[in-house]
């Protein structure tokens, strides 16, 4: 029988080494006056991009006390419709900046310069880079409350650590800030990848998965897990951790493939750079994703993935089996306290089989992904970039009949296929006798409401800037936003209330701009696109008596809607 003691010692060793990385000692304080809780760990696997930080729990509350975590000097405020919402950054002696986001408001000093400014600009969404000695902050002190500004799913603090001078976004568990985990990661899913036409495993040309049932380093596959295998094959795991006390499954540390007693591939979130957290598609098998809704971390590296979080990749994540050779692997899951899953399996490498003939359809382009590449037709073109894709790419591109809509479809690879970065289309109306300014490219999915890219007209096209494979076409928008009162009545009295909220929304391009006035001086209305809401906390703005409120909004296509209504106060 084959000793696994080495290939366990191997393991121990390495994996205790990652932690060793992580041992400098900080004193930062907390950064929120309750326990921390996580509802998302550092590089947890996210739609389009790696989580840049920890969520902290708030027992789906807002309004808790954030915390400055050391000495500084606020270097930015943020503040838009999504995203982060309310984002605070201090810079640090340390070298460090740390970024409290989806907050409710700010407090003090850091409140009343926001507020200036944004009155100053006569704008809601600011980008602010205020004087290094102009707001200083000392450790301990109260900067902001919590909330569920932004595109935030529910009240919590999204808290980073980035070094300062290469902005990279650094594991904020690496600082000490403790979390409660004794549980061990999950491993659910492993997956075998043949690559090319010429590799094979369990007789198949096509991916291989063999699902995987229990925690700890006694997991236990929920079949055998011996696959036969020829030619080049890559490897693939979905795994999760949970926490102490809290529901939701979070992000993983660390995933080892160690084959042989050597270790073939290694991942650590340990930090990342913003430029590269799209690569993320390329990481997961996103065919798989787009299926089934799991995201399986693949060991293979595409050839235009430039993911810094690869500690090692030997051959790019790709082995190549021999004949008759039996190679023992083994899979090793970790969380950031140190907690281990493990699952061990064999690969047989068997005879290769007969080589296949490529499939020959005219209909489909070859992309290569290092070089650009235009198609052109009469009633459409597409332009795509070096670097669009993670590698060469076999796509289709057709014209297809669309009823509803202003030209035909026109679909461009698969959703299946992601894309790294955008590229250009364009596609021409079935009539140009229409109103240019109010057409626009929607992505359609079949038994989904049509979603708007945007667009310009040149040169008898419809151009757009897409970041998706899809089916896509025009449509035009000539219908005006709607504005609505949410807690007063037009005409009416504002007495006892404290805030006005205004609902607004759009039914296709989406909101461009809104503006609100109050006896025609320019009032800051925060706004909750999630939730389509303006909000108007009263201030000296308005007077007692009767005061006029107008509202105007733009969309995307320059259709505009305006209300007025007269309140008294």
């Amino acid at each position: 029988m084959k000793s696994y003691l080495p290939l366990l010692i191997g393991c121990f060793l390495f994996t205790n080494s990652i932690a060793q990385q992580n041992t400098t000692t900080y004193n930062y304080h907390s950064p929120i006056d309750v326990p921390i809780f996580l509802s998302g760990t550092f590089a947890e696997l996210r739609s389009n991009h790696f989580h840049s930080g920890i969520d902290i729990r708030t027992a789906n509350k807002p309004g808790h006390k954030v915390f400055a975590i050391e000495d500084g000097y606020v270097s930015r405020i943020a503040v838009s419709p999504g995203g982060f919402g309310k984002a605070l950054y201090i810079a640090h002696p340390d070298g460090h900046t740390s970024v409290y986001a989806h907050l409710q408001q700010l407090e003090g000093e850091i409140a009343n310069y926001l507020k200036t400014q944004q009155y100053k600009q006569e704008r809601f969404e600011v980008n602010l880079f205020p004087p290094k000695d102009l707001l200083p902050v000392k450790k301990g002190q109260v900067i902001a409350l919590s909330g569920n500004s932004g595109s935030s799913e529910g009240p919590h603090l999204h808290f980073e650590i980035r070094d300062s001078k290469t902005e990279e976004t650094l594991n904020p568990l690496a600082f000490g800030f403790k979390v409660n985990d004794h549980i061990k990661p999950i491993i659910a899913r492993l997956v075998i990848y043949p690559i090319g036409n010429q590799s094979y495993a369990n007789n198949s040309s096509k991916r291989s998965t063999i699902a995987v049932s229990g925690i700890g380093v006694n997991e236990k596959p929920k079949q055998q897990t011996n696959f036969e295998a020829s030619g080049e094959i890559a490897f693939g795991i979905t795994a999760s951790d949970q926490l102490d006390g809290v529901p939701n499954s979070n992000g993983i540390y660390s995933v080892t493939l160690s084959i042989d007693n050597k270790v073939f591939y290694q991942f650590v979130a340990d930090r990342f750079a913003f430029d590269e957290t799209r690569y993320i598609n390329s990481f997961i098998d996103y065919d798989f994703f787009q299926n089934f809704k799991s995201r399986v971390m693949r060991t293979e590296i595409d050839p235009m993935n430039k993911l810094s979080m690869y500690e090692k990749a030997a051959n790019k994540g790709i082995l190549k089996v021999e004949e008759g050779k039996n190679y023992e692997a083994e899979y090793i899951v970790k969380d950031f306290q140190g907690n281990i899953s493990r699952v061990p399996f064999t690969v047989k490498g068997i005879k290769a089989k007969p080589i296949t003939s490529a499939r020959n359809d005219t209909t489909l382009f070859n992309i290569q992904a290092n070089k650009p590449f235009e198609i052109t037709a009469k009633d459409y073109f597409v332009q795509f970039e070096s670097g669009n894709f993670y590698r060469d790419q076999l796509i289709d591109c057709k014209p297809r009949l669309e009823k509803g809509f202003l030209s035909n479809g026109l679909t461009v690879g698969s959703k299946n296929i992601p894309v790294q970065k955008v590229y250009k289309i364009g596609i021409k109306p079935n009539n140009e006798k229409i109103n240019k300014d109010k057409l626009l490219i929607v992505s359609i999915v079949n038994g989904e409401k049509p979603y708007a890219i945007g667009g310009k007209w040149e040169n008898g096209f419809v151009i757009a800037n897409v970041k998706i494979m899809g089916t896509f076409a025009i449509m035009a928008d000539s219908i005006q936003p709607q504005i609505k009162a949410v807690n007063f009545t037009k005409g009416g009295s504002v007495h006892g209330l404290k805030r006005l909220q205004v609902e607004i929304q759009d039914e296709l391009s989406g909101i461009s701009s809104y503006r609100g006035t109050l006896n025609g001086q320019w009032i800051l209305m925060d706004y909750d696109s999630k939730n389509k809401l303006l909000t108007y906390d009263f201030d000296e703005r308005l007077k007692k008596g009767k005061n006029k409120l107008v509202v105007k909004v733009v969309d995307n296509c320059g259709n505009t809607n305006i209300f007025t209504t007269e309140i008294s106060y």
